[in-house]
């Protein structure tokens, strides 16, 4: 799936070329954290895609269901681009809109779904709040993932007092997940915002919050 999708043509279709790139759970604003490098680590590859499907007992693809909040509009036109390539390589991927609160209930709190499209943020500015969801007994770890050098990484950072060491376990963590294609990763959404010419201060954070105590006339 990772190789079957072209993530540069998705920005340009989905974000009109704004988005950027990701190739693992981590804002790029976190650029501590952030590795670059990820976001290559499956360039858009069809023929590698058919092999791996070939290898795996689909040589003539497979179908399956993306159940995405129809109320997110970028999420719905991110599943349709999906579909789009995927059918390249033979796979049918049919699109299941439902509203928010039965995604809610049923995508991500009991898990019902084979494939969904979702922006994941994080409850802090951390890179704890974004990568603990994905260790094996987080009751957020809607996707199952269950991977015990995961585990031991993350929990290597919880424990370090050392601010490089946990830094290098966090970039272990985010190796992890792309390794194991744990996700179709995509982009980091852009963010615009319209301000009137007459203010300043305004400051950008990697979520949907807005700090309005910083902006001013001039």
């Amino acid at each position: 799936l990772c190789y079957a999708v072209d993530v540069d043509a998705m920005l340009d279709l989905t974000a009109d070329g704004h988005g950027t790139k990701v190739g693992s759970s981590m804002y790029p604003a976190f650029s501590k954290y952030f590795d670059p490098a990820l976001s290559e680590r499956y360039p858009h590859d069809m023929e590698k895609a058919k092999e791996l499907l070939d290898q795996a007992g689909y040589p003539d693809g497979f179908a399956f269901t993306i159940k995405v909040p129809s109320n997110y509009t970028p999420h719905v036109n991110t599943a349709v681009v999906l579909a789009e390539q995927l059918k390249a390589v033979g796979i049918t991927a049919q699109i299941q809109q439902v509203d928010w609160n039965t995604w809610v209930s049923e995508v991500y709190g009991n898990r019902d779904f084979e494939a969904t499209v979702v922006g994941f943020d994080a409850s802090t500015l951390s890179a704890s709040s974004l990568l603990a969801r994905w260790t094996s007994d987080n009751g957020k770890n809607m996707i199952n993932y269950n991977n015990p050098d995961y585990d031991v990484a993350f929990a290597a950072a919880q424990a370090s007092v050392d601010e490089q060491e946990r830094t290098t376990q966090y970039k272990r963590c985010l190796q992890i997940l792309s390794d194991t294609a744990a996700n179709v990763y995509l982009q980091d959404l852009a963010d615009f915002v319209a301000i009137n010419p007459a203010l300043e201060g305004y400051q950008f954070y990697p979520l949907y919050v807005m700090d309005m105590s910083t902006i001013r006339y001039q």
